[in-house]
């Protein structure tokens, strides 16, 4: 049986349909497993399955690029685990007889209806795995299913190879020292889930001084913030930076290596967020203008019963002209630090 899953981009959401792909694998006799994807994150699926390269960028000519070898793949089911206008016209384009996507409740765009043949009942709950993992009991049967109760990983299948990259590129980069070490990683400017780099300044000087390890790591989309504090916080005993970090299975495995030290990631709600829960490392999610129940780390709550937790940014007040910032804005950098510490019993 062949099968498609049209999941374009971006990075949190393509982690977060991992478990589509992990159940079908399982669950699916004599597989032949594909993936449709941007290519900025193909190297994340390429090891789950047979990539086929969507190139935004190349305009109009971008379709029948996608749409040839996905017709030669010759798909039994093709499933639509994104639910727009892109991804209905890809989904279309595979030429498989079967298409099923999420419910209807959970389309982001009502022309998706026009690419579908069924469509999976609504989801139980809010969240991308929720319903995602809806969309696999629906194709593949919830009895094959059962033995996963919370649903399939979210695992990127890291080698051993990429594992022991991992510990060594963390070793270079990691500050040397005895207290716990916290990555942070700032978000994108113009980005209305991004913390202020201010303040992540502020929270680094707060962590160092209660004698935590910083390591700032940013990739190549936060390369301003990243640059930023590096210029501002140079480095010194516990703190280091790593701007411009490339390589998403190569960040996976730092994250993974991370979590083997018991280190903790502090970042808004961005691809690397779940990137990180994907190898189990845990998250502070820096919650703001997105919904976590929605859109978080995978599983979290904002009452300790998973190893993510949610800092909540409070609503933020009108002024008088009706204008509100960002709702992001409204976390204070000495409260989040307040709360990270006193989580790890350290000093306020």
């Amino acid at each position: 049986m062949r099968v498609v899953i049209v999941r374009l981009s971006h990075l949190g959401d393509i982690v977060q349909t991992l478990p589509l792909a992990h159940a079908l694998r399982a669950t699916v006799p004599g597989l032949e497993l594909a993936w449709a994807v941007e290519p900025p994150f193909a190297e994340l699926v390429a090891p789950i399955a047979r990539v086929f390269l969507f190139e935004r960028r190349g305009g109009l000519r971008a379709w029948p690029r996608l749409a040839r070898p996905l017709r030669d793949f010759r798909p039994d089911l093709a499933l639509d685990a994104q639910g727009n206008l892109k991804s209905a016209v890809a989904t279309r384009a595979s030429g498989a007889p079967r298409r099923v996507g999420f419910a209807p409740v959970d389309w982001r765009e009502p022309f998706h209806r026009l690419a579908l043949t069924e469509a999976a009942p609504p989801a139980p709950g809010p969240h991308l795995v929720e319903r995602v993992w809806n969309l696999a009991r629906y194709v593949a049967g919830a009895g094959p299913l059962a033995a996963h109760a919370r649903g399939a990983p979210l695992d990127p299948l890291l080698s051993q190879d990429e594992r022991a990259r991992g510990r060594a590129l963390l070793s270079e980069r990691a500050p040397i020292g005895s207290g716990r070490l916290w990555l942070l990683h700032p978000g994108r400017t113009g980005d209305p889930r991004t913390w202020p780099t201010e303040r992540f300044h502020r929270l680094a000087v707060r962590l160092l001084a209660a004698g935590q390890r910083v390591l700032v790591l940013s990739g190549p989309a936060e390369a301003d913030a990243g640059r930023r504090l590096a210029r501002e916080l140079p480095p010194r005993p516990g703190l280091a930076h790593w701007p411009e970090q490339r390589g998403l299975r190569d960040l996976a495995a730092v994250f993974a290596a991370a979590r083997t030290e018991g280190a903790k990631l502090v970042a808004g709600d961005s691809g690397p967020a779940h990137l990180a829960a994907s190898v189990g490392l845990p998250v502070r999610l820096l919650a703001g203008p997105t919904d976590p129940r929605r859109t978080g780390p995978w599983p979290v709550t904002e009452t300790g019963a998973t190893a993510h937790r949610v800092v909540l940014a409070p609503p933020p007040p009108l002024d008088g002209t009706g204008w509100a910032p960002r709702p992001i804005e409204g976390l204070d950098a000495d409260a989040v630090a307040n709360s990270l510490l006193r989580e790890d019993g350290g000093e306020l």
